[in-house]
């Protein structure tokens, strides 16, 4: 895509893109070396259990390289270069790609198709998100790609920035942003930045409101409200209104600095009047939960950005946290192993926490 150009696309364009074209016919290496390229790209504790597959340019017939045991399903290098991992469920999806690229239909014709089946109910809808990877070996494309579909969602209701970051990825300390906004293809793109031997990453500003804001990509700080709560009444103080769909609370006590989507504020707001009453973290919890389900306060919206900031190196230092209600490793093709120690240590790549609960939330570390 050239930078600043727009382009919308349905559902089955937008899967095409994300699992790419199939593998062109060459010298084939061997099982071994095929299996072991197509898994690269995962962390490491799904890579053994992940099934690889091939299809015959030919035929689009499958061929299985190695039967897996867990949700994911991985290609070689592919003509356009990359490897690629993604949900079983688009298995059946692959195949009917393949059969019409065997038969010489255009992309088009493959998108139409692919759309026709998903519609009669032959391929499964794509889910409200899921989790792709992409691997490149060449410096000219990001190397370490990791897609979350998110159909249809929007930068406001995520809480994502649409600013490309593709040349600071390529240069290994890109930041994820958003691409397709308010389309069935809608997506966002989450770079995995090489590891850092030494963070870059700093809490330190001249004033209240800069700092505030410092967890934020730089096109969101100027229009991001910041606030923060008297401690003996919970009421909210204004430090700064702004004009995005951010929000952010300098330092705290505990050494980290927020900002949030400003959907989930009534729940802040709630829990600072509960604490300032002297609440446990514990009591606070419950209250906000039966708040929840009493109507009351609303749930954090499925799909929701949060970003956190913390300025030593014995925590993670820079934090995305991705709210996914009630999702499971399998139903998100997310990893649900801690990768705590890794992003603590420069090299951390996203996991699930809290999987199948209502707080389930996706851990985003940046490698800066």
């Amino acid at each position: 895509m050239q930078p600043g150009k727009r382009y919308t696309m349905n559902a089955a364009a937008a899967i095409l893109l994300l699992l790419g074209p199939l593998p062109a016919a060459a010298q084939t290496p061997s099982t071994d070396a095929q299996i072991a390229e197509a898994v690269q790209i995962l962390p490491d504790d799904l890579r053994a259990g992940a099934t690889v597959v091939t299809y015959d340019a030919a035929t689009g017939a499958r061929k299985v390289l190695r039967q897996g045991t867990n949700f994911l399903e991985c290609q070689p290098r592919m003509a356009d270069g990359f490897t690629r991992c993604y949900h079983k469920m688009y298995g059946p999806r692959r195949d009917m790609e393949a059969k019409l690229r065997a038969e010489k239909k255009t992309p088009e014709q493959i998108s139409a198709a692919i759309g026709a089946a998903v519609k009669a109910g032959q391929l499964p809808a794509p889910p409200a998100a899921m989790m792709a990877y992409r691997g490149y070996d060449k410096r000219d494309r990001i190397q370490n790609l990791w897609v979350i579909s998110l159909p249809n969602r929007t930068p406001e209701s995520v809480g994502v920035s649409t600013g490309s970051q593709r040349d600071q990825a390529l240069e290994g300390h890109g930041l994820p942003w958003m691409m397709e906004p308010g389309n069935p293809g809608a997506h966002v793109m989450i770079p995995i930045n090489p590891p850092v031997k030494q963070s870059g990453v700093t809490d330190l500003a001249p004033d209240e409101v800069s700092q505030a804001v410092l967890p934020l990509p730089e096109d969101l700080r100027a229009g991001a409200t910041v606030y923060k709560y008297d401690p003996k009444t919970g009421d909210r103080i204004v430090l700064r209104k702004g004009t995005n769909f951010a929000e952010c609370t300098p330092r705290g006590a505990d050494g980290f600095t927020w900002c949030y989507n400003q959907v989930t504020g009534p729940r802040r707001d709630f829990s600072a009047k509960l604490r300032a009453q002297g609440r446990t973290d514990a009591e606070v919890t419950a209250a906000v939960a039966a708040a929840a389900k009493a109507g009351t306060l609303a749930p954090t919206p499925f799909g929701t950005m949060s970003y956190r900031l913390y300025g030593k190196t014995d925590r993670i230092q820079l934090l995305w946290v991705l709210s996914v209600p009630g999702a499971t490793a399998d139903s998100i093709g997310v990893s649900d192993t801690d990768h705590r120690e890794d992003a603590i240590n420069g090299r951390g790549v996203p996991w699930l926490m809290l999987a199948g609960t209502p707080g389930a939330h996706i851990m985003i570390p940046i490698n800066r």
